[in-house]
């Protein structure tokens, strides 16, 4: 069971917006480009519940004047005996709500708009998402309640313990109560005459209550169970033990670090139990976690979305792989259009990502990764035009490149710059400039040729050294020269051509044309132009 199609229409900052998600979803681009929208999308459709209209807000709508449409559809039918016997086939879900003229809710199944749904909760049960949101409510999240997936864990443990009695709750409660009586009568023993103990607890309680309880129609006898036997698993709690000092803390004890873990590890637990029933959205699954453990969970990710559906959102390049092309979904939001996915070529794919791992493995890395991630990017040959540039920016033209959005990236050589000029064209990300040197032979300069005539280029004539008339040396003798270069240069001597470098950073996107690429006469182009 998992989401083939994903359609939302009038939806807070999206107007309308249609993906193919795979099994494994990362929800990419800048803060405010509306990631979060589309979980609360998810989460509204296929969430806890139908939706009612207690649920329903001005600030859902875009258009308060047009209805939201959410609707999703599955790769294969979620099929179930309902409760009056009869075979239901579900392939798709649609909500639709409304403000005005009046306000409703209308949720629908296989394009049945006009034929009530009854069988929600055996559709919940075989198909539910899980939204955990960026701000973790870790406390609760890590008790046994209704709303958990802890608590949902153990109430389906609790539920499959009745199923092997046949169904005999109270067989069950029976034999436990005999079960634990021992322990029951060891924890409850009135072990000390001056000393406060469980059982002087209860008698004092009970009595107090008994003499309150004077003149109610009914008796008031409460029953104190160190166990609780309608649910067994209700009593669990976490621990954590830790070397220094050798001791167990509860897991309201530890810091919030420690915490996100255990949630994170009772998400694995919940997903790999639970696979082909679960659909998850996470935001930021990177909080908290060191880089090791980030790239660990990645690969997670991936063995966990063979047998269930995870969508994440990310501003981290260890939750992205440039191998697995097709789990990326490139987000931007403009005054116009409000969310919008750039829209990838057709050769950007996971078989010709595999074709080209090597390749691929060679190009990219976190750093690289950031192209997927930011605003604008730079792109140059190596680090001495990388510190050049930056320092630029930062200290003569004024620009803060962090704060902008903006990626310098270091490309490793021209042929790099030319390889990741081919993968924007084929991801669609037009806001990028490349600056290369023209001495160096290499193939397939059309993508070179096309940066620079269309104003997303320039050539160094021969090189930057020799351009800037700086000595040659080893790597790090360049990267000194840029940069004590930059740093005394004068405003007005700055060479003419890098001004097309501060026009473009400077420069705020992104407008209706500027939005797309042209996939159409990329997908003419020679593809041993392109990377993949």
């Amino acid at each position: 069971m998992f989401i083939k199609l994903l359609t939302i229409k009038n939806f807070r900052s999206i107007s309308g917006l249609t993906i193919e998600p795979k099994n494994l979803c990362a929800l990419i681009g800048p803060n405010g480009a509306g990631k979060t929208n589309i979980l609360r999308a998810l989460d509204l459709i296929l969430g806890e519940g139908w939706t009612t209209k207690a649920k329903v807000a001005r600030e859902l709508f875009n258009d308060i004047t047009q209805p939201v449409i959410i609707e999703v559809e599955f790769t294969s039918p979620i099929q179930f005996t309902n409760k009056h016997g009869y075979e239901v086939n579900i392939s798709s879900v649609k909500l639709e709500m409304t403000l005005e003229p009046e306000l409703s809710v209308k949720t629908s199944v296989n394009g049945n708009e006009d034929k009530p749904f009854y069988d929600n909760d055996q559709f919940k049960k075989l198909c539910h998402f899980i939204l955990i949101p960026s701000e973790r409510q870790l406390g609760s999240e890590l008790r046994v309640s209704q709303w958990t997936m802890l608590g949902k864990l153990m109430k389906l443990v609790y539920e499959n313990y009745i199923t092997k009695y046949e169904g005999d709750e109270k067989n069950l409660k029976d034999e436990f109560a005999e079960k634990i009586k021992p322990a029951k009568e060891f924890l409850e023993d009135d072990f000390s005459t001056d000393k406060v103990t469980y059982k002087k607890f209860v008698d004092t309680f009970k009595k107090y209550c008994k003499e309150n309880s004077a003149g109610l129609a009914n008796e008031f006898d409460p029953v104190l169970d160190i166990y609780n036997l309608n649910w067994f698993y209700k009593t669990l709690q976490i621990h954590v033990k830790e070397k220094f000092p050798d001791k167990y803390f509860d897991s309201d004890e530890v810091g919030a670090g420690m915490q996100n873990l255990l949630l994170i590890s009772i998400f694995q637990t919940y997903s790999e139990l639970m696979g082909g029933k679960v659909i998850f959205g996470i935001e930021e699954p990177e909080i908290y976690l060191y880089p090791p453990a980030q790239r660990a969970l990645y690969k997670n990710f991936i063995k966990l979305s063979e047998n269930t559906q995870i969508f994440y959102t990310t501003h981290n390049p260890n939750f992205v792989d440039a191998v697995r092309p097709e789990d990326l979904i490139l987000l931007r939001k403009n005054e116009n259009q409000g969310t919008f996915a750039l829209d990838k070529n057709d050769a950007f794919n996971t078989a010709n990502a595999e074709k080209e791992k090597y390749r691929i493995y060679t190009h990219f890395n976190p750093e690289r990764n950031e192209l997927f991630f930011a605003r604008k990017v730079l792109f140059v040959e190596g680090d001495s035009d990388k510190i050049l540039f930056s320092t630029l920016c930062e200290k003569k033209w004024g620009i803060n490149i962090d704060e902008k959005g903006i990626s310098v990236i270091s490309c490793g050589g021209k042929s790099g710059v030319l390889y990741f000029v081919g993968v924007c064209k084929l991801i669609g990300f037009d806001d990028y400039f490349a600056i290369w040197d023209k001495d160096g032979n290499l193939d397939h300069l059309d993508l070179l040729t096309e940066a620079k005539s269309g104003g997303k280029g320039l050539e160094i004539d021969p090189n930057l050294e020799k351009f800037l008339g700086l000595p040659e040396g080893d790597d790090a003798e360049k990267v000194k020269n840029a940069h004590e270069w930059a740093m005394s240069v004068e405003n007005n001597k700055v060479p003419e051509e890098f001004l097309e470098v501060e026009k473009f950073m400077e420069e705020n996107k992104i407008t209706d044309e500027e939005s797309s690429v042209d996939t159409e006469e990329t997908a003419e182009r020679n593809l041993n132009d392109l990377p993949f």
